[in-house]
């Protein structure tokens, strides 16, 4: 449950006038909605030059105004069912407060779709050809990139845009300014296809070659690379440290390759800890799985994440854009999510016996939250 105003008590009898309140001459709402008005147009400027305050302490001292002037909540959301659709920034105002849901990113063997898959099949149940879509963190930008045929960009954004902020609302998205553009045709790169098709022919010997030595499981990592130039291709290959007869090993690719007449004209050789790898590999998906449920919602102000594995030992920081700790509701709320998140078999089979720090940090890089095992 989230903190409820101090004043409950003030705002519940402010509530009570309504039947009286509503009984004004049309001079005096006309004057009221007025000041209304012009203290959203103040908050949705503030919203929008990124204030200190987070959008949901705005909406508070918002309703605390509107309960003292004896209209409520009842006018303000008049006001906004009256609007074709709710713009970003009313969309700030009154997002939804939802739980904490930190879903796993992989979930009984199948992939959990992100925001960016979800708008992206939104989109296209609309009808309209998606080149992409992405999201950028600072500042929060949701950018869709359409194809367009039989209609223009201004229409396209014009039916798109309500629907989207909507679908953000609904969801507790909050902080995200909606960019719509249209897809520009480019040249077809040659080279890039080109490199691609012999990736595709090196990365498949490799892992042949890996395989017929008895490291079929090492061989399910990216052990190839291709460094490209208009006149020469240097093929890369990682080899875990505890392989013996990487010597014989790329001996043996030197040869698939020449057999095949590709064009490589070297091969570079760099040896890496698979361990470490398998665990940064892990912890990359957990990092992504806390900060996507929080991410894009004003109530937890979040700024980015990191995450590195360091002596065995595996740390994510959430960086926020707090420059004091948050209620204890927040702060609880953060915890129990994220307690709840690390007790899923898919989450254990993820984490397996790493020892982590998970922790949130305020401006400074202070910890307000921290879990460690």
């Amino acid at each position: 449950m989230r903190k409820q105003y101090e004043d409950d008590t003030e705002f519940d009898s402010s509530l009570k006038k309504l039947d009286s309140d509503f009984m004004w001459k049309t001079k005096q709402k006309q004057e009221l909605k007025n000041r209304i008005m012009t203290d959203i147009e103040q908050l949705e400027f503030n919203v929008g030059n990124k204030t200190n305050e987070s959008s949901f302490t705005n909406m508070i001292s918002l309703t605390r105004k509107l309960a003292y002037v004896g209209i409520g909540l009842t006018l303000l959301f008049s006001l906004f069912i009256g609007s074709a659709f709710i713009s970003p920034a009313m969309a700030s105002i009154v997002a939804k407060v939802l739980p904490i849901s930190i879903t796993p990113n992989f979930s009984n063997g199948q992939h959990n779709p992100d925001l960016t898959s979800l708008l992206f099949e939104l989109i296209e149940k609309e009808g309209y050809t998606v080149n992409y879509v992405g999201i950028t963190p600072s500042p929060y930008t949701i950018e869709i990139s359409l194809i367009l045929e039989d209609t223009t960009l201004k229409q396209a954004t014009d039916d798109l845009e309500p629907k989207v902020s909507n679908y953000l609302y609904e969801n507790g998205y909050d902080k995200y300014e909606l960019k719509v553009s249209e897809a520009v045709e480019t040249p077809r790169d040659e080279l890039g296809d080109e490199t691609s098709s012999l990736y595709d022919k090196v990365n498949k010997i490799v892992k042949e070659v890996f395989a017929s030595y008895g490291y079929a499981e090492e061989a399910d990592y990216e052990l190839a690379g291709i460094n490209e130039s208009w006149f020469s291709n240097i093929v890369t290959i990682d080899i875990p440290e505890h392989i013996q007869k990487s010597t014989e090993i790329i001996a043996d690719i030197e040869k698939e390759i020449e057999s095949q007449n590709l064009d490589v004209k070297d091969i570079e050789v760099n040896t890496f800890n698979l361990e470490y790898r398998q665990q940064d590999n892990r912890w990359a998906y957990i990092a992504s799985d806390i900060y996507d449920a929080m991410a894009g919602k004003s109530t937890y102000q979040l700024t980015g994440v990191s995450y590195r594995v360091k002596n065995g030992h595996s740390y994510v920081s959430i960086k926020t854009d707090w420059d004091k700790p948050p209620s204890e509701e927040i702060i609880q709320e953060i915890e129990l999510a994220i307690q709840e998140y690390l007790a899923l078999p898919e989450t254990k089979e993820q984490i397996q016996n790493d020892n982590y720090t998970i922790q949130f940090l305020l401006m400074n890089e202070k910890s307000f939250v921290k879990i460690t095992n």
